[in-house]
């Protein structure tokens, strides 16, 4: 390895160390969404610089989750249910696995939409037959892996009906600038909702990607997902904007410039070039001017800026006026993001 590259190695982990850092100060509630991600973003960084300190939060967070109990509640939808089995992998304790279990068991309790997506809470006047793209990085990864360590097609058939069918609903299908982006949401009454929001088309590249990685190479699904996957990364390619990030609503340039999806594009690709899911030589530049942006916008105190609060669907003015902060949505795709070795 040559000088130049030794210092960027150095640097970009030092950076991956600031992050982690700042992650840990999060007040978890045990569970808000993207704290899944955060908590797999800080395995990854130990993973690397070898901190005994990220791991030690992670195993004491979700060892204290599965001693309370697992899937009580609808609201547990978005519990790490990979980050549990990949503490499994590490020690073989089964009260992981069988909480695993019951999270897919929960998952597979929620009723089906026309296209056979799962409605998360049907307890909830006004979201009972709602879906949101975020999912499509929580259930299917999740769901492929328990049927990949537990040796049951079923979880593999569960995982890969719930992807398709939040992508059958929620991609645009037309022959237009749009065509291949994620709206955020469908409602079973009125159809698709809300804005081709950025950190949506995030969570779907991201889901995407990890599915494929999962999923068997003979399994007939795999050919459509590889074109929805095809699809997406071309749009995102389309509308990405000359700093290496994107608006946050993706096809309204008058919305402010947000960072999470640069940082789940760069993540998500760089992946995607390694399992040869895309070509390089056509998404290379992408992927580089996205990680750049990306890394710009981590401060100095560990904190990845331009990141949108919790965003509700709604009208445009919703996603154009939600305040930045530091969330774990964005610190834990960017701590995967420099847990990766590009040199």
């Amino acid at each position: 390895m040559s000088t130049t590259s030794k210092s960027g190695d150095a640097t970009r982990l030092s950076t991956l160390q600031r992050v982690a850092d700042r992650s840990l100060v999060w007040p978890f509630k045990v569970w808000g969404f993207g704290e899944g991600i955060a908590l797999r973003g800080l395995r990854a960084a130990h993973s690397v610089t070898n901190h005994s300190k990220y791991h030690g939060f992670v195993s004491a967070m979700l060892r204290s989750y599965v001693v309370r109990g697992v899937a009580r509640g609808n609201e547990e939808h978005i519990a790490p249910g990979t980050e549990l089995l990949q503490l499994y992998e590490e020690g073989g304790e089964p009260e992981l696995l069988e909480a695993a279990r019951k999270l897919a068991a929960l998952n597979a309790s929620f009723p089906l939409n026309t296209f056979g997506a799962r409605m998360h809470r049907p307890d909830l006047p006004g979201w009972r037959k709602q879906i949101w793209v975020d999912s499509m990085d929580v259930d299917a990864p999740f769901l492929l892996k328990l049927g990949r360590i537990t040796n049951d097609e079923s979880y593999v058939d569960q995982g890969l009906n719930e992807i398709l069918g939040y992508a059958r609903a929620l991609q645009v299908e037309s022959n237009t600038e749009t065509d291949g982006l994620f709206w955020h949401g469908y409602e079973e009454d009125c159809g698709t909702n809300g804005q081709l929001w950025a950190r949506g088309n995030g969570w779907a590249v991201m889901g995407l990607v990890e599915t494929l990685k999962l999923m068997p190479d003979s399994h007939p699904a795999r050919q459509e997902l590889r074109e929805r996957l095809d699809r997406l990364i071309h749009a995102l390619k389309r509308h990405q904007d000359k700093s290496g990030l994107w608006h946050t609503v993706v096809t309204h340039p008058e919305t402010y410039l947000e960072s999470t999806l640069a940082v789940m594009t760069a993540f998500a690709l760089h992946e995607a070039f390694a399992g040869e899911l895309t070509d390089p030589k056509a998404f290379g530049k992408m992927e580089r001017d996205a990680r750049s942006a990306a890394i710009r916008c981590v401060k100095d105190d560990g904190g990845l800026d331009l990141v949108s609060d919790a965003t509700p669907i709604g009208e445009l003015k919703m996603y154009a006026t939600r305040p930045f902060d530091v969330f774990p949505w964005g610190q834990g795709p960017v701590m995967l993001m420099l847990a990766q070795n590009t040199l």
